[in-house]
């Protein structure tokens, strides 16, 4: 009796555990997701500009998603953008690549955010223009425009005109192409590029099998970009709360963001004490039926 009592027990606590953490879990997966654990923003399929091409070029951005675990953020990109850039001799250095990666989770609009200093940024493409000297993860970011070296627009209003002129559809992702959360008009107004930060983390590159593991699916939105781009970073180099995240090409002749959020990191006391807790309950719960056991 004493052994199926301890057994008894060790499968309660057992238990107790898998439920514990199955339970946290599950409260990170459904946090806002839209498909596998991945919150997606799709891009249009027709406003990227390649020289007079509109639409399906080598500047076509097709998504991002976002996908998170209790320690680490996990970014994907869908485009037909290298990593390398883009060869255009009207460039100053020659090539074209991606602007950085930003958050901002302050709740304001990207000036602003910007003028005060807010903003998170990411660098992650190595051979790009941007302020700060290595791919990782920065905060306390102001942001610049290089568009007017890297042979493009001027302002997002003429990248909507010349686009929709085309027969294209202009359009940010999750935002649309003339939301106010970006200044419209003036001179170099696109601010695509770190120019100042704090390095806090560094990022991983993933491949694109590590990615479909991860459960990664841009297909099912048809967005087949020729380059799916993926990278990871721990959650704690960010605060937790609502962001919007975005990108630019460096000359702006694609765009897109996405809306989300963070949930905080979990302090390893929080962990511990929430699975130490429920495992006494187990044995509690345990002993109390050994007890019933033996009155009967």
């Amino acid at each position: 009796m004493k052994s199926i009592a301890k057994n008894s027990i060790h499968w309660t606590y057992s238990v107790a555990i898998f439920c514990a953490i199955f339970a946290l879990q599950q409260q990170k997966a459904t946090a806002a997701t839209l498909s596998n654990g991945w919150n997606y923003a799709i891009d249009s399929f027709n406003d990227g500009v390649t020289g007079p091409q509109i639409g399906g070029g080598e500047f076509e951005f097709y998504g991002i998603a976002i996908k998170e675990t209790s320690d680490t953020a996990f970014i994907a990109i869908n485009s037909n953008l290298s990593l390398a850039g883009y060869a255009d001799p009207l460039a100053q250095r020659g090539n074209i690549n991606y602007g950085d990666l930003f958050f901002n989770f302050s709740g304001q609009n990207f000036n602003t955010a910007n003028a005060n200093g807010s903003l998170f940024g990411i660098r992650f493409a190595a051979g790009n223009d941007s302020g700060v000297a290595t791919t990782g993860v920065y905060r306390n970011v102001t942001a610049k425009n290089v568009t007017q070296t890297n042979s493009g627009f001027s302002n997002l209003n003429q990248f909507n005109t010349v686009v929709a002129s085309q027969g294209g559809t202009p359009s940010m992702g999750d935002l649309a192409a003339t939301d106010p959360y970006f200044q419209q008009t003036g001179n170099s107004t696109i601010l695509n590029s770190i120019a100042t930060g704090t390095k806090v983390g560094e990022i991983n590159f993933l491949t694109p099998a590590t990615l479909s593991v991860l459960g990664l699916n841009f297909a099912q939105f048809n967005a087949v970009g020729s380059q799916t781009i993926g990278f990871s970073f721990n959650k704690s180099s960010m605060p937790s709360g609502n962001y919007i995240a975005n990108f630019f090409a460096e000359c702006a002749n694609d765009a897109i963001a996405v809306q989300g959020s963070f949930e905080a990191v979990p302090e390893p006391s929080t962990w511990f004490g929430t699975l130490v807790g429920l495992s006494f309950l187990g044995i509690g719960a345990a002993k109390r039926k050994t007890k019933r056991k033996k009155i009967s």
